[in-house]
């Protein structure tokens, strides 16, 4: 290389920069002598560290200044900007006003001109000599919502973690599987009435400042039907909240979201009508599912859209940087937040991801913490609320039932993992409450594994996948619940290679998901959170690669499973007994058709035809005074089931003490007279029964005849 000499150079011009940088200065002071300075928005001379409803009637905004000498004028003015806007137009006027200092504080009511500021965001600005404000700080949302609540009861704590994604029609299945945990799913262009169906005849009429909307009766019915069944258990329920495409719905999409094609859609959070008709849809919801009376079911946890970092398939916006896209998600989060919370105060609000968390070469999809963290950032920037996340640790791929093998090496035990599921879960729980705090809380929301891989039988595999999955959620603080997809294999899963349901589904049905018969998993799900879970699982290790749970999961301990206790008892058929005893004749039908008649001591129901084979039907009793059977501890009863196709029945007694319970099951013969007798002599819980069930099943896959019936004669209790 060759060296050239410049002195001479350099130093003529570092004495023409020294005299440009001295007239630049001049200026510079000239002009702040001559004109005060008109501050823009992103300078951000003032920051509102504060913005709170106080009561229900009005809002207190704190706000500091970096150096109140470059505000105009001696006051400050705040501003409630519309939803979408950003700007003040030329008619807008401020709503309080404040002494300039270093720290201040606004206050106003709540509602302006009769219309709610909730959902507004807040601003400050100045005012020059002419009159002129101008923004001087960053926008901010009410951070409390809640606040305007009228229901305000303890967030509930379920059972146990346990959870499962049901199915409509195997509701009493749902019951004996003692499902704790469950998510449904809303999708507003099924719940939305169309312009033919909005009269009272087909859909609830419902009003939202000064309009009037209208809902399906049969989609809430649905709701209603599948929420109501989960009562029994103690279920605490989750809704996934959905847009998909309807023509004359279009308006609710994000503008640029507008082209047919994808499964669901952005929600239009920019035009005032269409923002109101999403807020009443949700105002809706949760006035009419989040009562503690439990009148309709309830719903705690809300989920606004499905896998939203796949934004091309379940929440498109159309064609967005991960910066665009996570502010407009961000602003649909908030309007979903701020009408949740303003009816139920403890309400949980949680945005949704797959378990690509560090991959990125998936088109159509954002990597979940790049989503992650850049919707935090865009919520926290517009004034902060508290979000949870709902996670899908699903395999990888999805077609592996052994989370654990990691065959593709998608897996590592670091953060920049490419693949986050239940191989390395700890790396998302710690990263949480490391990142965002330990009450910023996760529910595995939605995770499944198949039971048939390469056209072979992995039913063992699969339970032991759902078994240890809900073992390592179960010992994880910072994991709520774990919902297991599905109850019935779906036939579009099936011919993805993926079989996820605890029952088979029938081939011939016209039904996608008609449970068929059930799997191995059934049973390993419906005890593994009882106390029958070490014995019921303890055979899967081997499946694992291990001798024990302890050998997998370190702080394993029997105990924390243990969260029913489920006692096996003996139904023998007798030849008759002795009544020294009574139970109140209160019974009514349950899984049968409303065909209910008693006679003397004989009742008698139907089978309902429209319902799926297997599920359980007969009679149910529930006792608001506890019955005590301890003097005369062996229930007895008289029954004949007809319509079955083969020439046996299974009968199930259950007897309920709250959560815990006992169950004996006994093959009987079809059309027969019977007499039937259990002891709950040893039963812990004999003193304080709650609900007794008395039911019927088909043996073996077996199906019932039309007109199939269960008579009952009223039990009794003998010694």
């Amino acid at each position: 290389m060759k060296i050239k000499r410049y002195g001479s150079f350099l130093s003529h011009m570092r004495r023409l920069s020294g005299c440009i940088l001295i007239i630049l200065l001049c200026l510079t002071l000239c002009g702040t002598l001559t004109e005060p300075v008109t501050v823009n928005a992103a300078a951000k001379p003032v920051s509102i560290t504060s913005c709170k409803l106080k009561g229900k009637n009005r809002i207190r905004v704190t706000a500091t200044a970096t150096n109140t000498k470059k505000i105009h004028g001696s006051r400050c003015y705040l501003f409630a900007l519309a939803p979408g806007s950003s700007n003040l137009s030329s008619s807008a006027r401020p709503i309080a006003s404040a002494r300039k200092s270093k720290k201040m504080t606004f206050s106003c009511r709540s509602t302006q001109n009769g219309i709610s500021l909730l959902y507004h965001s807040f601003a400050i600005a100045s005012r020059n000599s002419r009159g002129k404000y101008t923004i001087i700080s960053s926008k901010r949302y009410i951070s409390n919502p809640g606040a305007l609540a009228s229901y305000r009861c303890r967030f509930p704590k379920a059972v146990s973690k346990k959870g499962l994604q049901i199915n409509a029609d195997m509701l009493e299945d749902a019951e004996e599987l003692n499902v704790h945990n469950s998510v449904i799913n809303i999708d507003f262009s099924q719940l939305l009435a169309p312009p033919v169906l909005q009269n009272s005849n087909y859909s609830y009429s419902w009003k939202y400042n000064g309009r009037t909307y209208w809902f399906v009766k049969d989609s809430v019915s649905y709701y209603d039907r599948q929420l109501q069944s989960l009562k029994s258990t103690s279920s605490v329920n989750s809704a996934v909240l959905l847009l998909s495409w309807r023509d004359d719905l279009k308006g609710l999409i994000y503008p640029q979201g507008r082209y047919k094609g994808h499964s669901f859609y952005a929600w239009n959070t920019v035009d005032s009508s269409a923002r109101n008709q999403l807020q009443a849809t949700l105002n809706f919801l949760a006035r009419r599912y989040s009562s503690t009376n439990g009148k309709y079911g309830r719903i705690v946890n809300w989920i606004v859209g499905n896998e939203v970092n796949n934004y091309r398939t379940y929440n498109y916006a159309g064609s967005k940087t991960l910066n665009q896209y996570a502010k407009i998600y961000a602003d649909q989060f908030r309007l979903a937040y701020n009408t949740l919370t303003s009816v139920y105060s403890n309400a949980r609000v949680y945005i949704s991801l797959d378990h690509l968390w560090n991959t990125n070469n998936v088109s159509g999809t954002f990597a979940s913490k790049k989503m992650l963290d850049k919707f935090a950032s865009k919520l926290r920037a517009g004034g902060n609320i508290s979000w949870n996340l709902a996670y899908h640790p699903y395999s990888s791929p999805l077609t592996e039932p052994r989370f654990w093998a990691n065959t593709n090496r998608q897996i590592t035990k670091s953060l920049s993992s490419p693949v986050i599921n239940m191989g390395n879960i700890h790396i998302l729980t710690n990263y949480i409450r490391q990142k965002y705090g330990s009450k910023t809380r996760i529910i595995l929301s939605e995770q499944g594994y198949t039971s048939v891989q390469n056209g072979k039988n992995v039913e063992k595999l699969q339970a032991a996948a759902i078994a240890y999955s809900y073992l390592l959620s179960e010992s994880n603080n910072m994991i709520d619940s774990i919902i297991i997809h599905r109850q019935v294999d779906h036939r579009d899963e099936i011919r993805q290679g993926l079989n996820l349901g605890l029952w088979t589904t029938s081939a011939g049905s016209s039904s996608p998901e008609h449970a068929k018969s059930k799997k191995f998993s059934w049973n390993i799900y419906k005890y593994m959170d009882t106390s029958r879970s070490n014995s019921e699982t303890k055979s899967l290790t081997s499946a694992i690669g291990a001798t024990s749970w302890k050998q997998l999961i370190p702080s394993y301990s029997s105990k924390l499973y243990n969260k029913v206790s489920c006692t096996i008892g003996k139904l023998t058929q007798v030849n008759g007994y002795k009544k020294t005893g009574s139970v109140s004749g209160s019974w009514t039908f349950y899984g049968a058709s409303r065909r209910f008649s008693k006679k003397g001591d004989i009742f008698t129901v139907y089978r309902d035809a429209s319902r799926n084979q297997n599920i359980s039907w007969g009679y149910t009793q529930s006792f608001k005074k506890k019955l005590n059977v301890s003097s005369s501890p062996r229930f007895c009863t008289t029954l004949r089931v007809t319509g079955a196709n083969k020439s046996s029945v299974q009968i199930k007694l259950r007897f309920f003490s709250g959560k815990q319970y006992f169950e004996c099951t006994q093959n009987v013969p079809a059309s027969r007279i019977v007499h039937l007798s259990t002891s709950l002599a040893k039963w812990k819980y004999r003193k304080k029964i709650t609900k007794i069930q008395i039911l019927a099943q088909p043996v073996n896959g077996a199906s019932w005849k039309s007109g199939a019936r269960f008579e009952l004669t009223a039990p009794v209790l003998s010694r």
